[in-house]
């Protein structure tokens, strides 16, 4: 009778490595998907940032369900905060996308100077907004060659804010306006312009589309490392 050699097969253990290989191949998709967010808004930041003066690149957010561990179906998102018809998407569209505002009717559009101030959330500040707000009544300037300005007088620019603040008489008489007091106290506060052209500085659509790619490399190379083992 020849020799025979009887072949064991432990099922648990068999189960318990099958599990493990599920549940990494499963990990490493969730950690391809967050890895792809997070670098995908990054890239959106960077590019922002090198377009655009100021802080919107601080608008992009993203997240991740689940951060880490195995998922059958790993979600990433990455959005601006802010509604996207809001301040934050329209300024977004006007650095990103071809385009111009014109004003209605014909109208001449207000674009608020810094000496403005704050313009509140979520809307733009008018004219008559900033009257209400002020008490002050703005005058009209025309610029031959050059935009016209809606102007206050009677006031001066706050050093540490840049915005308007008003003079009191006894400011004016010392001369606290400046040089010439009177020439001093006239702040242009919005300058009146036919059209604002889109600045269309960078694209998103090409920095998206490339995280696509970079998604499937992530987790090829996730992949192939959990089958060589």
């Amino acid at each position: 009778m020849a020799d025979g050699a009887d072949l064991i097969i432990d099922g648990k253990a068999l189960d318990a490595a099958a599990d493990r290989l599920i549940r990494g191949y499963l990990s490493a998709g969730t950690k391809a998907v967050s890895g792809t967010a997070r670098n995908l808004e990054k890239r959106l930041e960077d590019a922002t940032q090198a377009a655009v003066p100021g802080k919107l690149w601080r608008a992009w957010q993203s997240s991740a369900f689940p951060r880490s561990g195995p998922a059958r179906n790993p979600t990433a998102t990455v959005w601006l905060k802010g509604r996207a018809d809001g301040r934050t998407g329209g300024a977004v569209s006007f650095w990103t996308q071809p385009g111009e505002i014109r004003g209605k009717r014909g109208q001449y559009l207000a674009v608020p100077l810094p000496s403005a101030g704050s313009r509140g959330r979520g809307r733009d500040l008018t004219p008559g907004e900033w009257e209400r707000r002020t008490g002050q009544k703005l005058q009209f300037i025309y610029r031959a060659g050059n935009y016209s300005l809606l102007v206050a007088t009677g006031g001066t620019t706050n050093a540490r804010t840049g915005g308007f603040r008003q003079l009191t008489g006894g400011r004016q008489r010392a001369g606290r306006g400046g040089a010439n007091p009177l020439q001093s106290s006239v702040v242009p506060i919005f300058v009146l312009v036919p059209v604002v052209r889109f600045r269309n500085a960078f694209a998103i659509e090409p920095i998206v589309n490339a995280a696509d790619g970079e998604l499937a490399r992530e987790l090829f190379n996730a992949i192939r490392g959990l089958s060589l083992r």
